[in-house]
């Protein structure tokens, strides 16, 4: 095999609560992360004649150099798997949008971490793809799995939840966007006024209660991130004249999500919000787990 292409899914963020802060600074979660069906295409080709890793993207003001986290995923697996001499390409095809609590970039790692498992035959458990993931994003290990997982810790502790009732997701994206360690800083000024029931939450997914998802969810980081992004609060406002049975900005912005039962109602809301963002795409609920073993 000399070549492997995957669709790395992105996710949404149906609940999202911050219990605190670890000494070196990182955050506490508990948050229920949910797979889409919005996806990148990642190609990754082994040797392909070039020593070490390159990088292509069809976006521009993507990195493609060490900067880009794909291209950290690919030396962490090298370094774990002792492979010292490598030759591979990477291709990212990306539809999803950066900076929109989305996770495009950290399901591009998980997508490239399991391709290299197959070129190289190299297996990893998922607790060993974990522990190599994870310090290069907290996040990354999710991916993996896909799904309805609640995340706890700072995101690396996951635990399956029942799925998420078939639905349609409009995910609709401003065109500003907040600085991820700027929303944090904010938050602790800021501080949260009120937290989502996640146990409601569970009970709702549990039960396929979308109604009862939308009473009992929250996102605390919206709290820090619509003063600094004002778009973030226009779009739910826009969800919630459609209808929508949940609406929620998704990680930390400053994409926001509203669900509906039916494609028609979804579609009527996209052509409503064509007035705040072009940034609209209509996705579902998905669970493609990625092969490390």
């Amino acid at each position: 095999m000399r070549s492997v292409t995957l669709r790395a899914y992105a996710k949404i963020n149906l609940s999202l609560d911050v219990t605190g802060k670890r000494e070196d600074g990182y955050h506490l979660l508990r948050s229920v992360f949910q797979g889409i069906s919005l996806y990148d295409d990642v190609q990754v080709i082994r040797d392909n004649g070039t020593p070490g890793i390159t990088i292509t993207c069809n976006l521009s003001y993507i990195p493609t150099d060490e900067r880009n986290i794909v291209h950290k995923v690919a030396t962490a697996f090298f370094r774990a798997a002792e492979i010292a001499d490598y030759s591979v390409a990477i291709d990212l095809n990306k539809t999803i949008p950066s900076g929109a609590g989305l996770g495009g970039g950290s399901a591009d790692g998980a997508a490239v971490f399991s391709a290299l498992c197959r070129l190289y035959e190299v297996p990893f458990t998922t607790e060993q793809a974990t522990a190599i993931l994870t310090p290069l994003g907290a996040d990354i290990p999710f991916f993996l799995h896909s799904g309805t997982m609640l995340a706890e810790g700072i995101g690396e502790i996951l635990s399956p939840l029942p799925p998420l009732k078939d639905c349609y997701i409009v995910i609709a994206k401003p065109k500003a966007g907040a600085n991820t360690k700027q929303i944090y800083e904010t938050l602790a000024q800021v501080g949260i006024p009120a937290h989502p029931d996640t146990e409601n939450v569970i009970k709702a997914l549990e039960t396929g209660d979308l109604a009862l998802l939308g009473r009992s969810t929250g996102n605390v980081l919206e709290y820090a991130t619509i003063p600094l992004c004002p778009p973030v609060q226009t779009l739910k406002d826009a969800f919630k004249a459609e209808q929508a049975l949940v609406t929620l900005m998704s990680g930390s912005g400053s994409s926001v999500f509203g669900i509906f039962e039916t494609e028609k109602a979804a579609r009527k809301a996209m052509r409503t919000l064509q007035k705040e963002t072009r940034t609209l795409f209509l996705t579902r609920p998905v669970c493609r787990p990625m092969k490390t073993n």
